[in-house]
């Protein structure tokens, strides 16, 4: 995979833009990237943003030696230009990688960033390569019941050059060719890659002409109207203590998808007092599993959605942590 790789000539850091709805994968398939760059012979830096005041997925990807910058702000597609035109322009000259990948919120409108990024001031620095963008397949076969995240998800993919259909594993036969000709339907050039069975190869997207050469080709650009993230809320929580897993797992299972579209963290449970969880929920459907990284990341936890009743929430999550007890502490979001 290493066969023609080198830092680039003009001195332009190579730039992927990694985008997606809410829980479709974006960090998973950046993690399965952090094993494979050793093969191209070059080093990754990252940039993330979340939408939340707590990032989960900052714990997740972080590692010695990795260069890795947080986009603050709030959503990046809506945060001060500046913040990622200075976070690139630091990566760029710290020396400590040779590509980036940008992991946007899940909330984040692509167009924006690649404003940004082909910025005639930015473009003596960086040059935009590819956009992939992560569809949850399973969620594109629900029924139409979010026409807005419907909206934003297409934006996603029309900007991509590259569609990764994740969790394609729990589908039926025959439902992932129909979200691949959805998505077609959307973007009728895009490469289309079917996880967890394949993986969208960094050689090739590294060697590829850079996706700021067709910027015509994309859609056209949209001024005014609301963008979704202003409908969303988010608000993260402390674990002072550990909690039993079958409240939590009861928690978990009795949120509301009108209200709480996302929810992930870190927990400890009275099971297993000596062991970090990582949850994750989307669409109603959760998992934990064992965080086996050192040092244990603290215990802590958000919800993303756009009907949430923070209070409501606040009050469920100190039942369920212990009425009274201290140390559950809101964090604006």
């Amino acid at each position: 995979m290493s066969e023609g790789f080198s830092v680039p000539v003009s001195g332009r850091m190579p730039v992927i833009l990694l985008t997606g709805f809410l829980g479709s994968g974006k960090t998973t398939l950046l993690l399965r990237w952090l094993s494979e760059s050793p093969a191209t012979g070059l080093r990754i830096g990252i940039v993330m943003n979340e939408f939340g005041a707590e990032s989960v997925d900052g714990q997740l990807v972080r590692r010695p030696g990795l260069a890795i910058r947080q986009v603050d702000g709030g959503c990046v597609c809506c945060a001060p230009d500046n913040e990622l035109d200075r976070a690139c322009r630091e990566m760029a000259r710290s020396g400590e990688c040779d590509f980036l990948v940008i992991e946007t919120s899940g909330l984040a409108d692509p167009d924006n960033v690649i404003d940004v990024l082909t910025d005639m001031d930015l473009l003596p620095v960086v040059r935009l390569q590819a956009v992939v963008t992560m569809v949850d397949a399973p969620w594109f076969l629900r029924p139409v019941d979010g026409i807005a995240e419907r909206v934003l998800a297409r934006r996603q993919v029309q900007f991509a050059q590259v569609v990764c259909l994740s969790k394609c594993d729990v589908l039926a036969p025959g439902e992932a060719d129909a979200v691949e000709a959805g998505v077609r339907e959307w973007n009728p050039k895009v490469t289309c890659v079917r996880l967890p069975f394949g993986l969208p190869d960094l050689g090739e997207i590294l060697r590829r002409d850079p996706a700021e050469c067709s910027l015509e080709e994309l859609p056209a650009r949209e001024s005014g109207g609301a963008h979704l993230h202003q409908q969303y809320q988010s608000f993260s929580w402390r674990f002072p203590a550990p909690v039993s897993r079958q409240d939590f797992e009861t928690y978990l299972a009795s949120l509301d998808d009108r209200e709480v579209v996302r929810a992930k963290g870190f927990v400890r449970f009275k099971e297993t007092p000596g062991q970090v969880h990582l949850f994750q929920r989307v669409w109603g459907h959760h998992v934990i599993d064992v965080f086996p990284a050192k040092p244990d990341p603290e215990a802590f936890g958000v919800l993303i959605g756009p009907g949430l009743d923070v209070g409501r929430q606040r009050e469920r999550l100190r039942k369920l942590m212990g009425a009274g007890r201290p140390g559950l502490g809101l964090v604006a979001g």
